[in-house]
């Protein structure tokens, strides 16, 4: 009995170290895309962050919002906000999503000078134009040179062709024959070659279209009837599931929901483009309050007070814009690339 006791205050230890550490934790993440960025680059900084503030409300009221579309809230940065940072970075853009109570800021910007920049700090009240004490303070980045990473220190002219005399003409003649004899090629294989690459991108294309459209409708299905708040978590989760296994080609079945965003960078190679890196984004974090609605239910987290911030349950109109986000989502993920459109989809 006494070495069962003793097991038992060791392993509740533990317990309460490892739940401190997790305290611990910053409860905000900050993604930077692309990674790694040079002078003159079109940049996207996110930032995603828990707050029982209601910020949309808070923008509506005080006129901060310039629009809303689908979901997404568009802050007015045209009376000089950004006034501080216009020597060395031009921020574009600045938006904002929600999920629940947690928060994503996307700022769009174009940086001029390289080394370390800092933002100046994101002060919610003047953005929202209204009563708020929330200070959002980005972390730096790192701008680098593109003149040091190709180790190039000086401009220098170009040299003429080292050439013996007499040889002009038969490097012409070679030139000619080699033009000739690959133009004869291609007539020969462009023919077979273009049929070939025409009809696997048409079939993939067909079924991407495909995928998207049953998952959307399938989506749109969920708010039709009456279900727990669970089982449309449960629901919404596995249709997801569905639409990334044929859109990236590998099974998200095993994937967790924090492991969404990682799954999909290496599938795709590191290929996505700004807009469908954050419809990931997005997507992941609805599987991770669709995570908290299924499984924290009597949970300590979900008896804290007040009820509406912390229950696991889906709250008034939550359903409405999970599904209303997801559609977007989709939508972006959808767009086909210019890069890429000869080339298959990512």
């Amino acid at each position: 009995m006494r070495v069962r006791a003793v097991l038992v205050l060791v392993f509740s230890l533990f317990l309460v170290r490892l739940s401190a550490q997790e305290s611990d934790r910053p409860q905000y993440r900050q993604t930077l895309i692309p990674k790694e960025i040079y002078v003159g680059d079109t940049a996207q900084l996110s930032y995603s962050f828990q707050s029982q503030t209601d910020f949309y409300a808070l923008a509506r009221a005080g006129g901060g919002a310039s629009r809303l579309e689908g979901g997404i809230l568009y802050f007015d940065i045209s009376g000089g906000y950004f006034k501080a940072m216009e020597s060395y970075c031009s921020v574009t853009q600045l938006s904002m999503r929600q999920v629940g109570m947690t928060y994503t800021l996307v700022l769009n910007f174009v940086p001029w000078k390289t080394g370390r920049m800092d933002f100046i700090p994101l002060d919610m009240g003047k953005l929202c134009k209204a009563d708020c004490g929330t200070v959002i303070r980005l972390d730096s980045i790192e701008v680098l040179s593109l003149s040091e990473k190709l180790g190039v220190t000086t401009l220098r002219p170009p040299a003429p062709p080292l050439l013996l005399p007499g040889t002009n003409y038969i490097v012409w003649i070679l030139i000619i024959l080699l033009v000739l004899l690959l133009g004869l090629l291609a007539m020969l294989a462009v023919n077979f070659s273009a049929a070939v690459r025409h009809a696997v991108l048409f079939k993939e294309r067909i079924g991407y279209r495909r995928n998207a459209f049953l998952t959307r409708r399938r989506l749109k299905g969920l708010l039709k009837g009456a279900r727990e708040d669970t089982d449309f978590a449960r629901d919404w989760q596995q249709v997801m599931r569905g639409y990334l296994n044929y859109r990236f080609s590998m099974s998200f079945v095993s994937v967790t929901s924090k492991d969404i965003y990682r799954a999909v960078s290496q599938a795709t190679g590191d290929m996505l483009g700004m807009e469908q890196e954050n419809a990931v984004l997005s997507i992941q974090s609805v599987f991770i309050r669709t995570d908290y609605i299924r499984y924290a239910k009597d949970s300590p987290d979900s008896r804290k007070l007040p009820a509406e911030d912390h229950e696991a349950a889906f709250t008034p109109g939550e359903r409405e814009r999970l599904v209303e986000l997801s559609l977007v989502d989709i939508g972006e993920l959808e767009k086909e690339r210019e890069e890429f459109k000869n080339y298959g989809r990512l």
